[in-house]
């Protein structure tokens, strides 16, 4: 039963989610962290106000590419009109 849960879910990550924006990518740059994975925001609730910074802005969740959390949704592909 894990091993079909995990096959189910090897596509359904964040990197292919509709709600998902790559906000750094894979690799060098993470300052100690060589071979790091992407990460991106998640946009499917509404983002969170930051506490305690003094400043007043919000936050979008920040994930791996390759988490998941449940609630996956396919990207689509919008036809544009020729």
């Amino acid at each position: 039963m894990a091993t079909e849960n995990a096959q189910v879910h090897t596509h359904e990550l964040c990197v292919t989610c509709r709600y998902w924006t790559q906000v750094r990518v894979e690799g060098p740059g993470v300052p100690g962290i060589p071979g790091s994975p992407a990460v991106g925001t998640c946009k499917r609730y509404a983002p969170h106000p930051s506490v305690g910074t003094g400043h007043a802005h919000v936050l979008w969740p920040l994930t791996a590419a390759g988490e998941y959390c449940g609630e996956w949704t396919a990207r689509t592909r919008v036809a544009v009109a020729a």
